[in-house]
């Protein structure tokens, strides 16, 4: 099955084009100088660096799914609806507990494109208050559905966050068996690296998540959160033809 890559961008500024027009917006058409940079994966695709994210919950499946990250020693980011942060505080202070990084994907899910500055104002600053409540200080914003514009970026900065998508795309709102999610997410002869996106509210990606963490390992994924990603992708390389330096045995406990 293809791979489906969409926008995976940390945003600062510009305009995004919904995720139906992702490929112009990653610089494979269109050439408008307002499009927002994408982030560069050439090092994440060396070094193995997965970020598995899940959007819209936390609902009645996250604490199986946090079950099964627990016993395979994954850490997840998850873009979580303050709604249902409200229904399930209790999901939130276990992801915290347990290592999981918890960011801010709006109060209910609409379109922000649609919305007027004081109500997308709400959406994020609402979500932000009832998760700093919980203990959490989120980073990042996701909006619903990819879509966002420049004032939507600039609005966030206002609360500290910055806008982040994805660059792998599970569609398993699409797929909800096994063997096709699998099958969507890790094709035959793709490197396993970026940010990918799944949905902790469908029961076949819990059920099917074992699996494919088992699959991206195999390929060499190191699984991290989306600060982390983002924190390894800000490291600077070492110059052409320099490795960097190796401790000596000795110094190895």
């Amino acid at each position: 099955m293809r791979w489906l890559v969409l926008a995976m961008v940390v945003v600062t500024m510009g305009t995004a084009p919904a995720p139906a027009q992702a490929w112009s917006f990653l610089g494979f058409g269109g050439t408008q100088r307002d499009q927002p940079p994408p982030l560069d994966f050439g090092d994440q695709s060396k070094a193995g660096a997965c970020a598995i994210t899940f959007d819209d919950g936390p609902g009645p499946r996250t604490g199986a799914l946090l079950d099964l990250l627990g016993k395979s020693q994954t850490k997840a980011t998850f873009f979580v609806l303050g709604k249902n942060v409200k229904r399930y505080p209790d999901l939130i202070r276990r992801m915290v507990a347990e290592g999981h990084e918890v960011e801010n994907h709006s109060w209910d899910h609409p379109d922000m494109r649609k919305l007027d500055d004081a109500a997308r104002q709400k959406e994020i600053g609402d979500t932000v208050a009832l998760l700093r409540t919980l203990g959490v200080e989120p980073k990042y914003f996701r909006p619903p559905y990819g879509a966002y514009d420049p004032a939507l970026t600039e609005l966030a900065h206002k609360d500290g966050l910055e806008v982040v998508l994805w660059s792998r795309d599970s569609e398993d709102w699409r797929y909800h068996t096994i063997s096709a999610l699998e099958g969507n997410i890790l094709p035959t002869g793709q490197g396993a690296h970026g940010i990918f996106l799944f949905h902790d509210i469908h029961q076949s990606t819990v059920t099917a998540m074992g699996g494919v963490l088992d699959d991206l390992k195999s390929r060499g994924c190191r699984f991290v959160t989306v600060s982390q990603f983002q924190a390894e992708k800000a490291q600077p390389k070492p110059p052409a033809g320099q490795d960097m330096p190796v401790r000596p045995a000795s110094a190895v406990q």
